[in-house]
C-alpha cells in the first residue's frame, strides 16, 4: 500500500504510526471472555444464586486484566452491597460474604493461648462474616471484646 502524505512530514508520521500499530485493517488480537451478570435486577442484602446470574460474552484486548465474575462462584452465595442491574458488570466491591454470625445472638466464643484455653458464650454487637473481626459482648461481665468470625460458626479471640 503506497500512501502519499497530503500535508507534508506529520502526515507521514501519522501513517507510519498506524501502519505499526496495525490501525490500517490489521487484525486485532481479541479475547472473548465469559461473565456472569444479573439475570434481572438484584437487591441490596439479597444474596446472589445461581439461578439469578446468566453468562454474558465480551470481547477485550489481550493485555486487559481478567473480569471479575468469569467464574460463578465469585458471585454465588454472596450478598449485594448495592443494587445490581440486569445485564451489567458486577464489581468487586458491590458484593460482599454472607454473614454466618447474627447481630443478639449467643455464640460459642473461645479464647486459647499457650497456658489457658477458656470458652464461653458471647453476644455480638453487629453481624459478620468468616473472617472478619467484630465486637462481642460478654453477658455475665458485660466486658466488650474483638473476637474473628470462624467457618463453623463460633467466635474466637485472638491476643487483645
Amino acid at each position: 500500500m503506497i500512501v502519499k502524505p497530503r500535508h507534508g512530514r506529520a502526515s507521514m508520521l501519522i501513517v507510519c504510526a498506524a501502519a505499526l500499530f496495525g490501525v490500517c485493517g490489521a487484525a486485532h488480537a481479541d479475547e472473548v471472555h465469559t461473565v456472569f451478570v444479573p439475570r434481572n435486577v438484584i437487591y441490596p442484602g439479597d444474596v446472589i444464586t445461581a439461578d439469578a446470574l446468566v453468562e454474558r460474552q465480551v470481547s477485550s484486548r489481550l493485555e486487559n486484566h481478567a473480569y471479575f465474575g468469569e467464574n460463578p462462584k465469585d458471585l454465588v452465595g454472596k450478598v449485594a452491597r448495592r443494587t445490581l442491574i440486569a445485564g451489567q458488570f458486577v464489581p468487586r466491591s458491590a458484593v460482599r460474604a454472607e454473614d454466618v454470625i447474627r447481630q443478639g445472638r449467643p455464640y460459642k466464643m473461645t479464647y486459647n493461648s499457650e497456658f489457658i484455653s477458656i470458652v464461653g458464650t458471647g453476644v455480638p454487637l453487629q453481624s459478620g462474616a468468616v473472617g472478619e473481626t467484630i465486637s462481642v459482648r460478654n453477658p455475665t461481665s458485660g466486658m466488650i471484646v474483638k473476637a474473628r468470625v470462624l467457618p463453623d460458626r463460633t467466635l474466637t479471640v485472638d491476643v487483645q
